[in-house]
């Protein structure tokens, strides 16, 4: 019971503490907050009526006149005929070629006859008389069979046999020519090509030494003074002159802006624009009460002078960007770091891919206590 009291009483005299330091009241874990004071402000602030540009110009091709040599007619081949020539020979050709001039011999016959059988020789059973005096009386027993053979029934046809069978022979005959006169090709005919220069013509060209080119000029701003009422402390009521207001406690780190520019240029595109309208303005114009510090940062090619100044023009052509459509100077700081922040390896004489370069390219805001 003792103890309970005890953390009670140190309770009680923590909370206030807490609103002797004027601390936001009923706080929660993770919530974040900005301490901004409460006066009457009202400041000279010059604003950009017509942001800074660059100005171009076309710096006209550079050309050199030469003597172009044009060929007109090409070059080709003229032919001419050269007929042949002939000698006449007489030759003895053959205008019946021979033949074998063909001898039958006839056939010659003898008459004779031929036998031929009109039926076949054959033989058979045949019954006999029984023998007498048999004295069975089984039918059969006393029967006599004689297989009796019969010769064969025969004709004689005349006919006529061949003694000498017919034949041929050949006998060659010789053949028949004729002579003729002909012509022959003593010497053949050829085509004989003759060359054809080509024609040339000399033209006067007009060689690009240098192209045409944009030079460009910067446009400064046009700048006009304002007064603007920075802060109204009649509108609040708080005694010390300040308040807390709840803010996202990511805006209080730095944040990647993700703009990009073109090579070594501070322009901002319609993109990069509308990247800032999204990310910035709108938070600015949502709470007024919040002031923001905006950083460029380079890769390391290039010198170290040069990517210093090159970083302060890109920051403060975001913050320009935000006072053209009416947010306050006082309430942005900017600056530029050029190289010496890198978020990796890719330092000076260090090979690295355009990937790993452009994450040094970055342009970051937060937000910044009153």
């Amino acid at each position: 019971m003792r103890i309970s009291t005890v953390f009670s009483i140190i309770a009680s005299f923590a909370t206030l503490a807490l609103q002797a330091q004027n601390y936001p009241a009923n706080p929660q874990p993770g919530d974040c907050y900005i301490r901004c004071p409460i006066e009457d402000i009202s400041e000279l602030e010059k604003v950009v009526a017509t942001p800074s540009y660059m100005q171009y110009k076309i710096v006209p091709a550079v050309y050199k006149t030469v003597e172009e040599r044009i060929m007109v007619k090409e070059a080709s081949k003229r032919f001419e005929y050269v007929p042949a020539v002939y000698k006449e020979v007489i030759d003895t050709i053959m205008v019946e070629e021979p033949i074998k001039k063909i001898s039958l011999v006839p056939v010659k016959t003898l008459d004779t006859f031929e036998i031929i059988e009109l039926e076949p020789a054959y033989s058979r059973w045949e019954s006999r008389p029984a023998i007498s005096g048999c004295k069975s009386k089984v039918p059969g027993d006393c029967d006599v069979l004689c297989y009796v053979p019969y010769k064969a029934v025969t004709k004689a046809i005349p006919v006529k046999k061949i003694v000498t069978p017919p034949s041929y022979f050949g006998v060659p005959q010789k053949p028949r020519f004729k002579t003729i006169r002909r012509k022959v090709i003593e010497t053949p005919a050829t085509v004989r090509e003759i060359e054809i220069p080509a024609e040339y013509l000399m033209v006067p060209t007009q060689v690009l030494v240098k192209d045409e080119t944009v030079d460009s000029v910067a446009v400064p701003p046009v700048v006009r003074e304002e007064v603007f009422l920075v802060r109204d402390r009649r509108a609040s009521g708080t005694s010390d002159g300040y308040e807390w207001r709840k803010i996202d406690c990511a805006l209080l780190d730095f944040n990647i802006l993700p703009i990009y520019y073109g090579f070594n240029s501070d322009l901002l595109d319609s993109k990069a624009r509308a990247v800032i309208d999204e990310k910035l303005y709108n938070l600015m114009v949502k709470k007024t009460e919040i002031r923001v510090e905006i950083n460029s940062h380079t890769d390391s090619r290039a010198s170290d002078e040069f990517n210093l100044n090159l970083s302060e023009r890109r920051a403060k052509a975001v913050v320009d960007y935000l006072v053209s459509k009416g947010i306050k100077r006082s309430r942005m700081e900017y600056h530029g770091y050029g190289e010496t922040q890198l978020v990796n390896h890719c330092s000076n004489g260090i090979e690295c891919t355009e990937e790993q370069h452009a994450m040094n390219r970055r342009t970051e805001f937060r937000v910044l206590p009153k």
